[in-house]
């Protein structure tokens, strides 16, 4: 008896000391085909719209957003629009924000959090404080006018860390040469 009930508690043992591993972030380094830390194609500006290098089904297009002196992308902010007269739009559009909340974990180990759940606005972030590389922000929100919502957006916004304190630090080399000009 005391073998039988040894044999029933080990496995049990094993399964107790398993330990499951969770994927630690990694640093979005590109999206879209378009490189945090990269140079800007358009120099000139602290935004511009591209397509980026990677055809996507779900965004077409997407705003580059660059350092203010070394015009180095530190953001990319990419949105879709969703209008139907027979499916729920909303629905559809909060769909896409599941299926990229799947994505970021899967590919970079982002985890993201719902922040705001209503019946015309959903928003997902990354607030995991294990993530030192990556701030995404994913939104989607019912748009209209009056009563009747007709069409929603989802708007998805990735930038990196290392190239937002990069950002911070050139305008507040530009601020402080814009006050040593006055």
């Amino acid at each position: 008896k005391l073998l039988l009930i040894l044999l029933l508690l080990f496995p049990a043992h094993i399964v107790l000391a398993e330990i499951i591993e969770e994927k630690q972030p990694e640093e979005i380094t590109e999206l879209f085909g378009i490189e945090f830390g990269g140079k800007c194609i358009d120099s000139t500006s602290d935004n511009y719209r591209t397509k980026g290098k990677v055809p996507n089904k779900l965004f077409k297009e997407h705003i580059v957003y660059c350092t203010s002196m070394t015009k180095r992308v530190w953001k990319i902010s990419t949105n879709n629009f969703f209008e139907s007269e027979k499916f729920d739009e909303f629905a559809m559009c909060k769909d896409s924000l599941r299926a990229l909340e799947k994505h970021f974990n899967e590919k970079y180990g982002v985890e993201l959090e719902v922040k705001i759940d209503r019946s015309y606005e959903y928003i997902v972030e990354n607030n995991n404080t294990n993530d030192m590389f990556n701030k995404v922000d994913v939104i989607c929100t019912r748009i209209g006018t009056g009563k009747e919502f007709n069409s929603v957006e989802l708007r998805l916004t990735v930038a990196n860390l290392e190239m937002i304190s990069e950002k911070d630090k050139e305008d507040l080399e530009i601020s402080v040469i814009d006050k040593k000009g006055i």
